[in-house]
């Protein structure tokens, strides 16, 4: 019995890419944004689960970044329980995120070793479901949605924050993956390829109007453009590309002057997320050592009645995943963060690559740290497309760095 369960794990150990290749275009471009959430729960999760079962997961138990992502886990559940505010049934749903997350790192230590073995085929593989989930959401919100302010995306992506941020992790991901192809002859698909995600991309954030991406892409385009030289003008051809895109666009959604999308920008202020961290950290829980207990509701929150209600502040979760995990999980989920990146960037200096591979590595965690300033509520959650802009580019990053050890 157990024999036959060994070879079963075997098989299902060589078929998680094809598993993760489902997940991730349900999760972009499925029809429904419920879809990629049931093939976790249906398909993803008893895998994992009977690969566990059979032992064919211990080595991950060795891992570091994996005991303290575990201990992170297992503190913030426990925790809930003992200080969290609001009903039981918030305290078992945040259990509940704990688990489902739990499963997805796991997945996450069978999946990213077949990454790091092929960077070139993931590479194309993510810029491509990348142009066509930007496309695809173009096409949407042009035919169906111009009554709508701003851009969103399918499956997943149905936030238009989301979108953007999503669609630009996957695009600095799959460009370092061709990067890092050791066998890559700079192809001209490739670099069309390239060119034209990098356009889909820039158009989908701007008529997302979320100003994170914005920054997020602003930024990082500066940060490569320091010392990537040999891209540069690959990035140009794209900005002239999505120049292009965008003024057509505009001019077929009716943004155009761009007037007229600049003073709608402006005119949303901070979205009343400086209100919202204000009310967090003026309002504090009884301990900053331990929080507020993960995923406490907001009108539990002493801001709620005491803040932001009788100042017409529409309450929120704290839009920032640094404040998200201070204000959930205290001082000591914020530690445990801090090691997780202390951890990820001690590697990064010590990885046997070139300077120049080393940057680019540092430049995704920039990336989510940027896009984690403005949104999320922390870093632990159910399954949402926040796990493609934390822990999939951090866990990227860190099996690269490991490889020789795999």
């Amino acid at each position: 019995m157990r024999a036959r369960a060994c070879r079963a794990a075997d098989r299902v150990d060589n078929k998680i890419s094809a598993l993760f290749v489902i997940w991730l275009c349900l999760a972009l471009v499925g029809p429904h944004q419920e879809l990629y959430k049931a093939f976790f729960h249906v398909v993803i999760a008893p895998v994992v689960l009977m690969t566990l079962l059979v032992g064919r997961l211990r080595y991950v138990f060795d891992d570091p970044l994996f005991r303290v992502a575990a201990l992170f886990l297992f503190y913030a559940a426990f925790s809930t329980f003992l200080i969290g505010l609001g009903p039981m049934s918030g305290h078992l749903r945040a259990l509940r995120w704990t688990v489902e997350l739990s499963f997805f790192l796991l997945a996450l230590w069978m999946w990213m070793p077949k990454v790091v073995e092929a960077p070139g085929w993931w590479g194309r593989f993510l810029l491509a479901l990348t142009s066509a989930a930007g496309l695809l959401a173009i096409i949407k919100f042009l035919t169906f949605e111009q009554d709508q302010a701003r851009l969103s995306g399918l499956g997943g992506l149905h936030n238009p924050i989301h979108t953007g941020s999503v669609l630009l992790t996957l695009l600095v991901l799959g460009s370092l993956l061709l990067k890092l192809d050791q066998a890559q002859r700079r192809r001209f698909f490739d670099r069309s390829l390239l060119i034209l995600t990098v356009a889909v991309v820039a158009c989908v954030i701007f008529f997302s109007k979320s100003r994170g991406p914005m920054l997020a892409m602003a930024v990082y385009g500066v940060y490569a453009f320091s010392f990537e030289t040999r891209l540069r003008h690959y990035v140009v051809r794209a900005a002239l590309l999505a120049l292009v895109l965008v003024v057509a666009f505009a001019m077929v959604a009716g943004e155009w002057p761009l007037q007229r999308y600049i003073e709608g920008l402006i005119s949303r202020g901070s979205s009343y997320r400086l209100d919202l961290w204000w009310g967090y950290l003026a309002y504090p829980p009884d301990s900053w050592l331990l929080g507020f207990g993960l995923g406490t509701e907001k009108w539990h929150v002493p801001a709620f009645e005491q803040y932001w209600v009788p100042n017409g502040i529409p309450a929120g979760h704290p839009h920032s995943m640094l404040i998200g995990t201070l204000v959930e999980t205290g001082l000591v989920g914020l530690g445990f963060l801090c090691t997780l990146a202390g951890l990820v960037l001690f590697n990064i200096w010590r990885c046997p690559s070139s300077r120049n591979i080393k940057l680019s590595l540092l430049g995704v965690l920039i990336l989510v740290f940027l896009l984690g300033l403005t949104s999320g509520q922390g870093v632990i959650y159910s399954v949402k497309t926040h796990w493609l802009t934390i822990w999939v580019p951090v866990l990227f990053v860190w099996f690269w760095c490991r490889r020789s050890e795999i």
